[in-house]
């Protein structure tokens, strides 16, 4: 394991950066302290380490020399920031801790239920499919006979239109739960 895994992002923008210190013994703040001040020295930056919520803190200042900092500065130096914040983490013995174990807990099906299963839905479909043809073609009929059921007087033209409406309507409500799956 590396010190770099000690570090956990906990606030990231453009000019700050603050880290939880994550290790697996109890961390020398004042050691910490102590290389810090030496290797931070020199940077324009303000850091502030926090022992009671095991973070640190790394933040961007630009120089006052009255000139604009490109956009890519900041990121540059909280780079360079942190890369020290790491050495200086190494000096002081710190180690990372374990990592966590993720537990994933899974469902054996049984093979045998799953074969039924996957039969029986098969079976069913076929059946919805037999059953919508045969629907469709007695429609069928019906439009066919309805159509000529209009052209005779007080004919049962519009009745059998509106059978043969119904059972389409019945035949595409049977496919549905298949064929959106």
């Amino acid at each position: 394991m590396h010190v770099l895994d000690c570090l956990q992002t906990v606030h990231s923008s453009p000019g700050r950066l603050r880290y939880r210190l994550r290790a697996s013994e109890p961390i020398p703040w004042p050691e910490l302290q102590r290389e810090l001040d030496q290797r931070l020295t020199g940077l324009p930056i303000y850091w502030r380490l926090t022992p009671g919520a095991c973070s640190v803190l790394l933040v961007y200042r630009a120089p006052h020399d009255d000139l604009i900092d490109g956009p890519d500065v900041a990121a540059a130096i909280l780079r360079q920031a942190s890369q020290r914040l790491i050495t200086a983490l190494g000096s002081c013995g710190v180690t990372p801790s374990a990592p966590e174990l993720i537990e994933i807990r899974t469902h054996q099906r049984n093979n045998q239920l799953a074969a039924l299963r996957v039969m029986g839905s098969g079976l069913i479909n076929g059946l919805s499919a037999g059953l919508t043809l045969l629907l469709v073609a007695l429609a069928s009929l019906l439009i066919l006979l309805g159509c000529l059921g209009l052209m005779v007087p007080w004919g049962p033209g519009s009745l059998l239109l509106l059978l043969a409406y119904g059972l389409m309507e019945l035949a595409l409500w049977l496919r549905q739960p298949f064929v959106n799956a």
